[in-house]
């Protein structure tokens, strides 16, 4: 324990004696946190949403207008069938289908 102790103390020590390592230690870890905090973010938005409506009751369409509310999708196509919507997924034009 004493060792501990030795080596924090020789460490700060060190560390004020050169008042140059002393903006490295504090301020450019709070610089990191600043602008890495604000770049990553796991928000998934603008998702090219496209669907097959073949129910076509009031319930699949209040389903499709709450797609249409949110503002994670971006609703491009209703399709006929699953052929040409399987098209669109592989030409990227849309990034889901339901």
């Amino acid at each position: 324990m004493k060792t501990i102790a030795f080596i924090i103390q020789k460490e700060f020590k060190q560390i004020f004696r050169n008042k140059g390592m002393l903006p490295i230690i504090f301020i450019m870890p709070l610089l990191q946190l600043i602008i890495l905090s604000n770049a990553a973010t796991f928000e998934i938005k603008n998702i090219k949403f496209a669907y097959i409506d073949q129910d076509r009751t009031s319930a699949s369409r209040a389903l499709i207008e709450k797609f249409e509310a949110s503002s994670y999708f971006n609703v491009l196509a209703e399709y006929p069938s699953e052929e040409q919507s399987d098209q669109a997924l592989l030409k990227g034009q849309a990034d889901i289908i339901l």
